[in-house]
Parts: C-alpha cells; structure tokens; sequence
C-alpha cells in the first residue's frame, strides 16, 4: 500500500506538468485567435494593420498530440493505482483485528485525497479539451474572415486594372483600313437563345445586358475588345462573373426584357454581334 501510494504521489507530479503544457499550448492558440480576430476587426474598419503570415501550426499540433496523449495515459495509470491502492483498503479492513487501526485509517484518509486529486485532474483535462474546441472553432471562423477579405481586395484590384486596361484599349486602338469580318472575332462561350440570369455581380447595376462575348481569359477578352474598337464601336465594355471567372463583353444595356429582346432582334450583321444573347443581372 505504501508502495503505490507513493508511485501516485510521483505520477501526480508528472501528471500536473503534462496539464501545464496543455494548457500552455492552448493559451498561445488564443492569443493567436486574438490577433486574428483585431486584425480582421481592424480592417473591416478600414484601418489599415500589418497582416500576420498565416501560421504553420503543423509542429505546435504534433507537440499537442503528444501532451494530451501522454495525459491519457498517465490519467488512466494514476486512476488504475488509486483503484489498486483501494482494494488493498477495503481487503484490510475486511479484517476486524485492522478495520479501525492508525493504518487503515491512514490510507481511507490517502484515498479520498488522491480521488479528490484524481477528479480534479480529469475535470481540468475536460475544460482544456472543451477551450481547445472553442478556440479551433472559433480560429476556423476568423480564417474564413480574413479570406473573404483578402479575396474582395484581389477582387477590387482586378477591378482596377481591368478599367485600366479598357481605357488603354479605347485610347490607342485605331480604325481597322479594312473591315473586319465575323471569322476575325473570338466570341469565346456561346450562350444560346436562353435568358442567363447573374447573380451578385459586383461594379454592375442589375439590367438586361447585350452581351456579344464570354471569355474566361483577360488575353482573349483584350483581343475581342481592340476588334471590336477597331471597328468603330467604342463603347463596348464588360464585367467580370467571379463565380464563374469570366468576363461578359457588351455595349448595350436595358432596364426591361421587351427592350433588350426588342435590340437583339434588330442587331444588325455588324461582325461582332454574330453571336449576341441576353444576360439578365439580378444584384
């Protein structure tokens, strides 16, 4: 009995550490969650902040799953011992002649100290796993946060450089000398006969639009448009889906259905409306 009484006394030790540890780990998962959450605060209030690099938790998580694998562990040999140590008890004071002896009363006196101690230790176990959950949780969430925003900032940069490059289009593009012929235009995905109703399309006002080209590649969008110039029609523009990641080229936009179906029946042979539909923007 003294025995394992002491092998539980020198697992405690042990045991307390290995909590220590976790609860170390964990303590730096928040602060980092922390971080996140005031930087992605801080830019959604247009504040600008220096973005922390994503971080390689790879190693941190290893080391965790090291910690809380050795705490089973020693949770489950410490309760065994405390177990043993108890039917060592009860099998002694099964004994009338030590039932009440200095012993006896000892160890009942250890045991309830160690069970005291053993449930503690499973309680503080149980309250890091479930702060470990809410702080993984929670970091998932400010990750999705941080890229939503990373990709509206690539979306409004594209934005930028795309009316950058239609303007450099529209000014140096001169006049074809010769006409341009429909076999001269990519017209890129046909759209059919059918409405094609957009969704959410951002730096465009809902409408029913002419749309004479679809391409999935800014090259071929640019090529399109210097013919379209070249032909004499300047206003052509586009805008970009970026569910789809493609860009929709047209001149003409509508208010009602009867007026675009109205225009593209009345589209003329100009070479780069061979291939004209509607798209329907729903913002």
């Amino acid at each position: 009995m003294l025995a394992i009484s002491k092998s539980a006394d020198e697992s405690k030790a042990i045991q307390n550490d290995l909590l220590e540890q976790f609860d170390a780990i964990i303590e730096i998962k928040d602060q980092d969650l922390k971080d996140l959450k005031q930087e992605n605060d801080l830019s959604e209030q247009g504040i600008a902040v220096q973005q922390k690099a994503f971080k390689s938790v790879t190693e941190e998580n290893n080391r965790l799953g090291g910690i809380r694998s050795d705490l089973d562990k020693i949770i489950k040999e410490r309760s065994e011992k405390i177990d043993e140590l108890t039917q060592l008890y009860e099998e002694r004071a099964e004994n009338s002649e030590f039932a009440m002896d200095e012993v006896n009363l000892f160890y009942k006196k250890e045991i309830k100290k160690l069970e005291a101690e053993q449930l503690k230790a499973e309680e503080i176990r149980a309250e890091l796993d479930l702060k470990l959950e809410e702080i993984r949780i929670a970091t998932e969430f400010e990750n999705r946060r941080r890229i939503k925003r990373a990709a509206f900032s690539n979306e409004e940069d594209r934005y930028s450089q795309d009316r950058a490059m239609l303007k450099t289009i529209k000014e140096t593009t001169p006049l074809s000398e010769t006409p341009l012929k429909p076999e001269d235009f990519d017209f890129g995905e046909i759209q059919g006969n059918n409405i094609k109703i957009l969704k959410k399309i951002k730096n465009i006002e809902s409408g029913y639009y002419l749309i004479i080209a679809v391409h999935s590649d800014a090259d071929s969008r640019d090529k399109f448009i210097k013919n379209v110039v070249a032909s004499g029609r300047t206003n052509v523009d586009f805008f970009h889906d970026v569910n789809t990641s493609k860009y929709y080229i047209f001149y003409d936009k509508f208010d009602d259905i009867g007026s675009a179906t109205s225009a593209l029946s009345s589209k003329g042979d100009r070479p780069y409306n061979g291939k004209m539909s509607i798209v329907k923007i729903e913002n």
